[in-house]
């Protein structure tokens, strides 16, 4: 492993039922799919090899159950458990929660930007790619009849906190476990790479490796994104 920084393997969580309905998560705490159990399973034995100073999981059942999957198979002297950190938690979408793009298109009301009734049309990716990711969010949030969902802001806030937490906490050369969340990860690839790598859909189980420099608030460099093949 490279020496230049902390390395940071984020590990999407595999699939589960909303995936599989295509219908927005978010906070709801939806379990695997046998699937999804199999996405954790695989993604552990390309993974068995690394040797994890420290590992990481969103609170979410769905990221601990495949955190769980990985660590299992872990043959190089790593933790037994992840630890559990709500700050790796997906993106709340508030009144979207469990909303197909139909549903989210009818159901917010009178009030609904068209912009929102645009997006259902083109699709999750297609919107990314049109408006960003933190613009994406914001439009969620003004759209909210409840004002439940995370805004740009709020996101980042939390999820900047959890990644200065592994920056200050460890060292250049360290490997460090993040299961997590397809939407959080799609922002680290707008944050540190492009909206285009952001707006193209992450398997459930893929692997990306970033770097990180271990100071508060350092650099990020994007080593590995969406990688289901490779043996580490």
């Amino acid at each position: 492993m490279t020496q230049n920084g902390i390395n940071v393997f984020f590990v999407r969580h595999g699939q589960t039922y909303f995936n599989l309905m295509n219908r927005f998560q978010g906070w709801s705490d939806i379990d695997l799919t046998d699937k999804g159990i199999a996405d954790g399973q695989a993604a552990g034995k390309r993974l068995a090899k690394v040797h994890f100073t420290a590992a990481y999981s969103s609170d979410l059942s769905r990221a601990h159950r495949t955190a769980k999957f990985i660590l299992d198979a872990n043959q190089a002297d790593s933790p037994k458990k992840p630890t559990s950190e709500k700050d790796f938690r997906e993106v709340f979408f508030g009144s979207a929660e469990g909303l197909s793009n139909r549903e989210i298109s009818d159901g917010f009301g009178a009030n609904t930007d068209a912009i929102i009734t645009e997006i259902c049309q083109i699709g999750y990716n297609s919107a990314i790619a049109k408006y960003g990711f933190n613009n994406l969010m914001d439009l969620f949030k003004k759209n909210d009849p409840l004002d439940l969902a995370e805004d740009a802001h709020e996101f980042n806030k939390r999820l900047q906190r959890g990644l200065n937490t592994i920056r200050q906490s460890y060292q250049i050369g360290d490997n460090i476990l993040v299961v997590t969340h397809g939407s959080l990860m799609r922002s680290l690839a707008s944050q540190y790479k492009s909206e285009d790598l952001a707006a193209k859909s992450l398997a459930n189980g893929a692997i990306c490796k970033l770097i990180f420099e271990p100071k508060k608030d350092g650099q990020v460099t994007v080593d590995t994104w969406n990688d289901i093949e490779k043996i580490w």
